[in-house]
């Protein structure tokens, strides 16, 4: 199980947990969380997948050292599940049976399957319809409770907004972008000055007023050459190095000289042309809010959480 975050806590589906019997060793208790206990089984079930890769990659002491680390991180997930669930039950917060298997519905419907298919994909996996229930039903808890609990803490001014929007222009910006075309004139056996000159004569007949897509289907013999010619949509970077030099260099409807290939030559034409700059602020409003809220949600869910820590009895043996 990852650690729970704020983000995931709220929108979340839900969380599986291997089955206890996938354990390997002699049941034992690896942490005590109030009046709850962690077992190893429950542990080993939860790192069963990510040990499995971790031995598939690692040897020796990398991956020693890896197992240790995921076992760590592991039982701090567990523990802060527990905590959470535990404080939920104190606050009274309860998720009813209807409402699990509501989920558990819209989940299927999601996923286009029905109730069979849906239990050999449980079973696939290691699962039982049970854990999952069970799983299923502590996320949808853990959920209400810091929708209470943070989420409803958190407070956006709108001066905070115009201030994030101003201190992140490049997150918030629209990328300077070109839509191309292209007729390519390969060198026939290596004639590459045969070559720039069908070039040439081609970007003569189109400065003259032939349409550069009539152009491209003539020079290419080929009926749908019109629309296969057109590249598409690039933005600075996805274009090879001279070649965006020159078409983003071009205007709306300009065409480029010949531009040497290793094979031959070929004429550019830019269709469209997108300026680059900032977002209005009301268009990416909503979504610097969510940024902001998403940020303050994990710090005060980090807070809120070390909260649980202090005040709940947490032992981890080994």
């Amino acid at each position: 199980m990852k650690r729970l975050i704020f983000v995931a806590a709220l929108f979340a589906v839900f969380v599986a947990a291997r089955p206890a019997s996938c354990a390997t060793l002699i049941d034992r208790v690896v942490a005590v969380v109030g009046d709850d206990v962690i077992t190893l089984s429950e542990l080993q079930g939860e790192m069963a997948t990510a040990a499995g890769e971790l031995s598939q990659r690692l040897r020796g002491e990398d991956l020693a050292r890896e197992m240790d680390r995921l076992k760590r991180g592991t039982l701090d997930g567990l523990i802060d599940r527990r905590l959470q669930v535990r404080e939920a039950r104190l606050q009274g917060i309860e998720v009813a049976d209807e409402e699990v298997d509501a989920a558990i519905d819209d989940i299927m419907r999601n996923n286009k399957m029905d109730m069979p298919a849906f239990v050999d994909a449980l079973a696939g996996e290691g699962y039982t319809m049970e854990d999952y229930k069970k799983n299923l039903s502590d996320q949808l808890t853990i959920m209400r409770l810091v929708a209470r609990e943070v989420k409803s803490k958190v407070s956006i001014k709108e001066e905070d907004v115009e201030a994030y929007y101003k201190a992140n222009p490049a997150r918030y910006s629209n990328p300077e972008s070109i839509r191309v075309a292209n007729i390519v004139f390969p060198a026939k056996n290596g004639d590459m000055d045969g070559a720039l000159k069908n070039a040439e004569a081609a970007r003569a007949e189109i400065a003259a007023g032939t349409p550069f897509e009539e152009m491209a289907a003539k020079c290419t013999g080929d009926p749908e050459g019109a629309k296969k010619c057109v590249l598409g949509t690039f933005g600075r970077g996805e274009l090879a190095p001279e070649l965006e030099a020159e078409a983003f260099a071009l205007g709306e409807g300009e065409v480029s000289r010949p531009l040497k290939t290793a094979t031959g030559y070929q004429l550019v034409k830019v269709m469209s042309k997108t300026a680059g700059g900032l977002k209005p602020l009301a268009e990416v409003h909503d979504a610097i809010v969510d940024d902001i809220s998403g940020k303050k949600g994990e710090e005060l869910f980090a807070g809120w959480l070390q909260g649980l820590r202090k005040k709940t009895y947490v032992e981890i043996r080994d």
